[in-house]
């Protein structure tokens, strides 16, 4: 009897651990009419929601890739990781064969409150070699913040999604033009905008030192690299698009591991 009542109690802890921390979460209902943005927390105008719509449309239409914009007031204690995760895996964002979703989450709080847990980006296995989590990290740091830190709540969304819409157009080989939008230039793989300057001076320095060094007659140093670093592209002028239209066919099935980046 006694190793019977040990058994029990045995297996009701390890059903409480194995209980998800998440359980309790309330997470939205999966959308049937627009999969690419859903601004719960009332932070994008209608004009951002329709170019969303109409990058995201194009995109999956060309690559199979979703990438959906989903805005909260707060997340219920958990952390933005968490509900991230668990959001992407209960909707399937990207297609359950390829898991190529992206999901930007915002959460409208701490945005507000300029605190940590105010946005992530969530990314499927299948394009964590498209989107990194260091790049994932510099999409928010250079497109989202900035205008965030202006108070421009809206646009910063909006770049951040033709940011990683530009990363994903460059993994597959694909041209984005929805009338009006200009992509941003997709980020150097190897390193950051603010590296590249001191980098150059660098390779300048160590062209002039071995050539001050060099003998009589010793063939010119010619440097590591052929070529220079381009820059990065700014945002061109948004057109308007006609609301409706840009909905999508729903989700395919998607996971995400983890991968990505929170600020």
């Amino acid at each position: 009897m006694r190793n019977k009542l040990v058994s029990v109690l045995v297996l009701v802890c390890l059903l409480l651990v194995s209980f998800p921390a998440w359980a309790g979460l309330n997470l939205p209902a999966k959308p049937t009419d627009n999969i690419y943005v859903q601004d719960f927390a009332g932070l994008l105008d209608e004009k951002t929601r329709d170019t969303i719509s109409a990058v995201g449309y194009e995109l999956e239409k060309k690559t199979g890739a979703q990438v959906t914009v989903v805005t909260v007031e707060n997340l219920q204690g958990y952390s933005i990781e968490e509900y991230a995760n668990e959001l992407f895996r209960d909707w399937g964002i990207g297609q359950k064969d390829k898991n190529n979703g992206v999901l930007l989450l915002v959460n409208k709080e701490n945005l507000l409150k300029n605190k940590p847990g105010k946005v992530r980006i969530e990314v499927g296995y299948g394009l964590e070699g498209a989107i990194p989590d260091g790049k994932a990290g510099r999409i928010l740091d250079n497109f989202i913040l900035p205008a965030w830190e202006k108070g421009d709540y809206s646009a910063g969304i909006l770049r951040g999604y033709l940011g990683i819409a530009a990363e994903l157009a460059k993994e597959y080989k694909v041209e984005l033009a929805p009338d009006g939008v200009a992509l941003p230039r997709p980020l150097n793989d190897n390193l950051s905008e603010g590296m590249v300057p001191g980098f150059v001076i660098f390779l300048i320095l160590l062209v002039v030192f071995l050539s001050l060094g060099s003998g009589k007659g010793s063939r010119k140093y010619r440097g590591p690299f052929g070529g220079g670093f381009g820059g990065f592209g700014g945002f061109g002028g948004f057109g308007g698009f006609g609301g409706g239209g840009f909905g999508g066919g729903g989700f395919g099935g998607g996971s995400s591991g983890g991968g990505g980046a929170s600020r």
